[in-house]
């Protein structure tokens, strides 16, 4: 099935803006102003060792405060489904996450880990609303993925301010270098994934990942990770970017990828076309006037898009997210993101 993937010229000049783009080509530049002065080199030696790497101001400006808008116009929106819960679903179907996950700057991060051919295989914003905001138990990421091979990289870009009190990320510094452990159900008590793969780590290895709003953490698919409740008087939100080389095949061709950047390989993916916005119902923001003239397309997933209405978009979303959610404690990895 032949790919038509282009975003034209218009779309990519309409982004180019001082606070919100770099292309590759300035990437240097990019480490520099918004890496803290780290180079390529230290990146990724920090990474190697310790199986994750924070990476400051990263999204700043008018696009970080679209995200924040994003969130709240999600959380309105969906208001029935669980605000830890905004899965990979409903960005099959909204242009402005679709816009975010392919910032270069994001891009460009992950492009160090994954290589030039870049696709995403899900995201996920996990928002804990003061007071309610549910634990995660420990897991490693890659015990969940229908992934071939298991090549993929996650970004967790800080919506909010994430600190200890409100349940920052929590990693097992070093825990990568282990092998990935089978899933294990865990529906006791009130935790966001129903499962984990750990039940106790070595307390002394367990790092806080405190990050102001725009900041990145990056870690590895065996890392042992997790986070406590909120408790506090202030949200915590974070949407997670999960990455792929275009030569990692996901083993469940139901579940949706998008090429984003370089070429892709035959036979590996069938990468979906980019959501369509709809006027008066999607989220404005920059570009959004032009999104639908320049989105990636693939002609054989247009029809799904062509009968799209805002009622059966919503039906799919609340049913394919419940999907995902009951798929998160089983042992079948095909059924998760």
């Amino acid at each position: 099935m032949k790919m038509l993937t282009r975003l034209s010229s218009r779309l990519w000049r309409s982004f180019t803006r001082k606070d919100n783009f770099c292309s590759s080509s300035c990437f240097s530049q990019l480490s520099y102003k918004a890496f803290d002065g780290w180079d390529r080199e230290q990146i990724m030696k920090t990474f190697d060792d310790n199986g994750y790497i924070v990476l400051r101001n990263v999204i700043t400006g008018q696009l970080m405060e679209e995200v924040r808008r994003h969130v709240d116009w999600l959380l309105e929106k969906y208001h029935d489904i669980p605000p830890e819960h905004l899965h990979h679903p409903i960005m099959r179907r909204d242009p402005f996450w679709m816009r975010l996950v392919s910032d270069s700057r994001l891009v460009d991060v992950a492009s160090m880990f994954v290589g030039p051919d870049i696709a995403v295989f899900a995201s996920h914003y996990f928002c804990k609303l003061p007071k309610t905001g549910k634990k995660v138990l420990w897991h490693q990421d890659g015990s969940y993925w229908p992934l071939e091979p298991m090549d993929v990289v996650s970004l967790w870009l800080s919506v909010d301010k994430s600190t200890v009190t409100n349940g920052c990320l929590q990693v097992v510094r070093g825990s990568h270098k282990s092998r990935l452990k089978e899933l294990q159900s865990d529906i006791e008590g009130d935790n966001v994934l129903g499962s984990r793969t750990h039940s106790n780590v070595n307390e002394e290895d367990v790092v806080n990942i405190e990050l102001e709003s725009g900041d990145v953490e990056i870690h590895h698919q065996n890392i042992i990770h997790g986070s406590e409740a909120n408790m506090s008087d202030t949200r915590r939100c974070g949407l997670t970017i999960r990455y792929i080389p275009t030569t990692t095949k996901c083993t469940n061709s139901a579940h949706p990828i998008y090429k984003i950047r370089g070429k892709e390989h035959s036979q590996v993916n069938c990468y979906r076309s980019w959501p369509r916005f709809m006027p008066g119902y999607h989220m404005t923001f920059e570009g959004s006037d032009r999104w639908n003239d320049s989105r990636y397309v693939n002609p054989d997933d247009e029809p799904y898009f062509d009968s799209l209405t805002a009622e059966s978009l919503e039906q799919d979303v609340r049913r394919e997210v419940m999907e995902v959610i009951g798929g998160l404690h089983t042992t079948d990895t095909g059924s998760r993101t």
